[in-house]
């Protein structure tokens, strides 16, 4: 991969001092990853960037992989061109792509892309997933789109690009998580229709509140349980209250996801499945194939 090299020295204490004229300390050890993307775009020759999961962060937007800090990423950079010279004892790489000035901008003196080229820079390059995670919640802060659609015709790699152009289509802003996310893509890869997001109900008392996602027709929904919101005695009771209330009122059947959505989708799947099915959904035959063959092969992935 060609990329861009910058020399550094490591000291005795783990941190890395850049060497050259003009050159700061840079810290590694325990520093935040806006820090160091602030730190390193002091040093870096102009044309480096901040780039993808880190400009996403600094744009206020956790993208990383599930389970990782901030404090154990890389700082991901990106380059318009190569740079000639022989390979740093501690090298700081950037990946060459088509990079027009216009995309770059400065936010709190740091060299980045700009929301919409972020945005598309996370859905070509992270795994599906995560790429449909990081679109949603770009689609939440109002990039739009078309917008994208009309970036990537313009670049070489992103133009024509079919799993970009999947991608895109598969964003939608109702997903407040990424675990909601998550289950989206599950759903409809195993052939499911594509469900719709944050569906209003209308409570006991009067007012609103949403299913995270599901088929109003049949009044089957989906939610995510995530570890911040769903978790000890008093939210799950009232959880447990909720979807009480809303089969026996509103007929609605709810079928609660866990992050063991993530390894083990299969159960889940097939509950969705039992339940539409049990509610009036007629797939063709094309369809029940597609889902049948799906989950017998996610039965069969190791966990």
């Amino acid at each position: 991969m060609d990329g861009f090299t910058l020399t550094w020295k490591r000291t005795t204490s783990g941190s890395i001092i850049p060497i050259g004229p003009d050159a700061y300390f840079v810290p590694v050890k325990g520093a935040g990853l806006a820090a160091r993307a602030a730190a390193l775009s002091g040093v870096l020759p102009p044309e480096v960037v901040i780039a993808r999961r880190t400009a996403a962060w600094i744009w206020g937007l956790d993208v990383l992989p599930p389970g990782v800090n901030e404090l154990d990423r890389d700082v991901d950079l990106i380059s318009p061109r190569a740079r000639e010279g022989p390979p740093a004892p501690v090298p700081i790489t950037a990946d060459t792509v088509e990079l027009p000035p216009h995309h770059v901008v400065k936010e709190s003196d740091v060299r980045l892309t700009c929301p919409i080229r972020t945005a598309l820079d996370c859905a070509r390059w992270l795994p599906r997933y995560e790429a449909v995670a990081a679109l949603d919640q770009f689609l939440r802060r109002d990039v739009d789109v078309d917008e994208l659609t009309a970036m990537a015709r313009t670049l070489r790699g992103y133009r024509g690009n079919e799993r970009l152009r999947q991608l895109l289509r598969l964003g939608d802003r109702g997903a407040a998580s990424p675990g909601e996310s998550w289950i989206r893509v599950a759903v409809v890869e195993a052939g499911f229709p594509r469900p719709e997001t944050q569906i209003p109900v209308r409570s006991a008392k009067g007012g609103w509140f949403s299913i995270d996602l599901g088929y109003r027709e049949f009044r089957v929904g989906l939610e995510y349980d995530g570890a911040r919101h769903h978790t000890g005695r008093e939210a799950r009771a009232h959880d447990a209250h909720r979807r009480d209330w809303l089969a026996k009122e509103m007929g609605w059947e709810v079928i609660p996801v866990t992050k063991n959505f993530l390894t083990r989708p299969a159960p889940y799947l097939g509950a969705l499945l039992t339940a539409l099915l049990q509610r009036g959904w007629q797939p063709d035959n094309a369809t029940m194939e597609h889902l049948a063959a799906r989950l017998a092969h996610l039965e069969r992935r190791p966990h």
